[in-house]
C-alpha cells in the first residue's frame, strides 16, 4: 500500500501531518477527473482525496473545515469539479460552503462560508472557448442549492497572492430546491450555451446561459431527476431520476425521445461519452449501465460494486471511474472484446427469469408449508408418501429461458407431426397408398 499525507486545513497551523494508509472512511459522494485524465478527485463525508489514475494511488488526503467555525468539525462534501489547469478543485458542501483547494499544497486558498443558505447539490464549470486546459480563459461556475437558488460565479485571481477566487455575478431564483445543475457541452459549436436545472418538483428547466431566459421546461419524471447530461452536439439531453427511469430529450423542441427502463433503484449519475450519443448511468442498485441513445437500448450491464453507486467520472471513452457507498473507486477500461447486444440481452433476460423462478419457489415454500411439514414428521407413512411425490431432479422442473424455448420447439414439432399424420390418413382413405413414408415421423404412422 502507498502512504499518503493527510492535511487538516484548520486555523491551527501547529497540528501535525498524519499518515493515511487507506482510502475513504465513508461512502463516496462525488468525484471529478482532470481534463488530461491523469488526476481524479473524490469526496466523501469529511475527506477529499486526490488520486493518480494511472498508478491507482492516493496522492493527497484533505479534511477541509469551515474557516468561521469555532469547532473543529469538518465540512460534509457533496460535489466537486476541477478548474482549468488542473491545479485546483472547487468543493461544495452540505453546509453551503464553497471552497477552492490547491492540489499541490493541500491548502484551502479560498472559502465562502455563506455561498448558499442550504446544501450545495449541484456544481459545474463553463468556459468561453474549447481550450479546456487554458487557465486564462473566462471561467464561470454554477452552483445549485437547497435554498432554491442557482448562483453564478466568475473565477478571478486574488491581487495579494495570485490564488484563484470566486466572485458572485448573478443569481437565478427557482420555485423549489435545486437537485442538479449542469452546463451544456464545452465542445459544442452552438453559439448559445445552455444551463440545465433540475428541481425537487420533478421538472427540468433549460435556460440560456448569457441572459438566463427560460428556453424549455421538461416534464415527465414522476420523481426528481437526480442527474442530467447533454451530448457534445447539444442535440440530446439525458436525465436520470429517482423513479428508476432514464429519459432522453431532444433539445430542439423539448420532446421526449424515449423512456429507458432497466435500473431497479434510483439513477444517481449520468454522463455522455465524448463525440457519441452513448451514455453511462449509475444507480443505487449497485450496477452501471451503458446505453445507446440513438437506438434506445442497453448495451452493457457492469457489476462489481457491493453498495449504492453515487457518482461517475467519464473521460473520452477509454475508461471511466465510479464510486459509491462501498468506499471503492473502480476504474473501468475499454477492451477490444466485441459485444453482441442480442447475447447480452438474452443473458439479462435469463437472469431475470431465473430470479423470478427463485422468488416464486420461495413464496411457494413459505411458512405455512414448513409448519405443515413439521406436523407430519411423526407420521412415517406421510413422510414416505411426501418423498415419493417430490421430484428426483430439481433441474427437470426448474424453468429457464433455455428450457422454455426448447419446450416450444418440441410443441411445434409435435404439431407438425400431427398435421402430417392427418394428411397421410386422408390420402390413405382416398386410395392413394403410393406415397413414400416420411422418415421424420419415426414410424409413428
Amino acid at each position: 500500500s502507498t502512504s499518503t499525507t493527510t492535511i487538516t486545513s484548520n486555523k491551527e497551523d501547529e497540528k501535525p501531518l498524519l499518515l493515511d494508509m487507506y482510502g475513504h472512511p465513508t461512502g463516496i459522494r462525488s468525484m471529478a477527473i482532470s481534463s488530461d485524465h491523469v488526476l481524479a478527485c473524490t469526496v466523501s463525508k469529511h475527506v477529499t482525496k486526490i488520486w493518480n489514475v494511472a498508478r491507482r494511488s492516493c496522492l493527497l488526503s484533505v479534511t477541509p473545515s469551515s474557516a468561521s467555525s469555532s469547532s473543529s468539525s469538518s465540512c460534509y462534501g457533496l460535489c466537486v469539479v476541477f478548474l482549468p489547469g488542473n491545479t485546483h478543485v472547487v468543493l461544495g458542501t452540505r453546509e453551503g460552503t464553497l471552497s477552492i483547494l490547491n492540489i499541490q499544497s493541500g491548502a484551502i486558498v479560498f472559502q465562502d462560508d455563506k455561498a448558499h443558505g442550504g446544501a450545495i447539490w449541484g456544481l459545474d464549470v463553463s468556459r468561453d472557448n474549447n481550450d479546456v486546459d487554458n487557465v486564462t480563459c473566462n471561467v464561470t461556475l454554477a452552483t445549485g442549492s437547497a435554498d432554491k437558488s442557482v448562483k453564478f460565479w466568475d473565477l478571478v485571481e486574488a491581487e495579494d497572492d495570485g490564488h484563484p477566487t470566486l466572485v458572485q455575478t448573478r443569481t437565478l431564483e427557482m420555485s423549489d430546491e435545486i437537485v442538479a445543475v449542469k452546463y451544456s457541452s464545452h465542445f459544442s459549436f452552438q453559439k448559445k450555451k445552455l444551463v440545465f436545472v433540475s428541481t425537487l418538483d420533478s421538472t427540468i428547466k433549460v435556460f440560456f446561459e448569457d441572459s438566463l431566459k427560460l428556453f424549455l421546461s421538461l416534464y415527465g419524471h414522476s420523481l426528481p431527476a437526480l442527474c442530467v447530461s447533454s451530448s457534445d452536439d447539444d442535440a440530446l439531453l439525458a436525465s436520470g431520476s429517482a423513479d428508476k427511469t432514464i429519459k432522453v430529450w431532444g433539445l430542439d423542441f423539448g420532446d421526449t425521445h424515449c423512456t429507458l427502463h432497466g435500473h431497479k433503484d434510483s439513477v444517481t449519475d449520468i454522463a455522455f461519452i465524448r463525440k457519441t450519443h452513448c451514455f453511462i448511468t449509475s444507480s443505487k442498485d449497485s450496477t452501471i449501465r451503458y446505453w445507446d441513445a440513438d437506438r434506445f437500448q442497453s448495451i452493457l450491464v457492469l457489476e462489481g460494486h457491493t453498495a449504492e453507486i453515487h457518482c461517475l467520472a467519464v473521460t473520452n471513452g477509454a475508461f471511466f471511474l465510479s464510486g459509491g457507498m462501498d468506499r471503492q473507486v473502480r476504474v473501468w477500461e475499454r477492451t477490444r472484446d466485441i459485444v453482441f447486444v442480442e447475447e447480452e440481452r438474452e443473458r439479462y433476460l435469463e437472469q431475470q427469469f431465473d430470479a423470478q423462478v427463485v422468488t416464486n419457489d420461495e413464496q411457494n415454500n413459505g411458512t405455512l408449508t414448513i409448519l405443515n411439514n413439521k406436523r407430519r414428521d411423526n407420521d412415517e407413512d406421510a413422510i414416505m408418501e411426501q418423498q415419493q411425490q417430490q421430484p428426483q431432479s430439481e433441474a427437470a422442473i426448474r424453468k429457464s429461458v433455455l428450457s422454455v424455448s426448447s419446450g416450444d420447439r418440441i410443441m411445434e414439432a409435435l404439431e407438425q407431426a400431427d398435421a402430417e399424420l392427418i394428411a397421410r390418413k386422408k390420402k390413405k382413405e382416398a386410395g392413394n397408398n403410393n406415397s413414400n413414408k416420411n422418415m421424420l415421423l419415426l414410424n409413428l404412422e
